[in-house]
């Protein structure tokens, strides 16, 4: 996904899918919800956000991925927000995003390909936390899906994550 920017990160560990990344601080605009932000328009009012419809009336860059989040019964969707905004992050007019800054600390993250199901999450998020464990690390926060192509992108060819704020374990 070379053209879209997307937040940095250093990976401090890596076998097969899974990693331990070290990301830094990024900000991200975000959409909350008590149904699933892809039924309820959660893409589409980001995707305005960007599209000029915050107190700038500033044009922002897409990014990647777009990151979903289960918070108990609130669901989440956000866009990371490009650097070139990092000191001056338009305000959303849409009361139902907000802006969210994400600070830096490690994440332990799985890539999948194909189309991303509610099934195939939660599978992949066992096949990590068991990895994290096994790892020496702990689970230090909520879950994160995030996706990086567009819906009309084929499944095979789609590029999926899982991520989870860990830390390591006090042994």
């Amino acid at each position: 996904m070379g053209k879209y920017e997307s937040p940095e990160y250093r990976v401090k560990e890596k076998e097969g899918a899974f990693e331990i990344r070290e990301y830094q601080e990024y900000y991200v605009v975000k959409y909350k919800e008590n149904e699933d932000p892809m039924i309820s328009g959660g893409f589409q009012t980001l995707f305005r956000y960007i599209s000029k419809n915050n107190e700038k009336e500033a044009k922002i860059s897409m990014t990647v991925p777009v990151i979903e989040k289960k918070e108990e019964e609130v669901y989440t969707m956000a866009f990371v927000l490009p650097k070139e905004h990092l000191h001056d992050i338009p305000l959303p007019k849409d009361k139902r995003l907000s802006i969210e800054k994400i600070e830096e600390g490690d994440y332990a993250a799985i890539t999948f390909s194909g189309v991303s199901s509610g099934k195939v999450e939660k599978e992949q998020e066992a096949r990590l936390k068991e990895w994290i464990s096994k790892k020496g690390y702990e689970v230090s926060g909520e879950t994160r899906v995030a996706y990086y192509n567009p819906p009309f992108i084929p499944g095979l060819f789609r590029r999926n994550e899982i991520w989870i704020p860990v830390k390591r374990s006090k042994e």
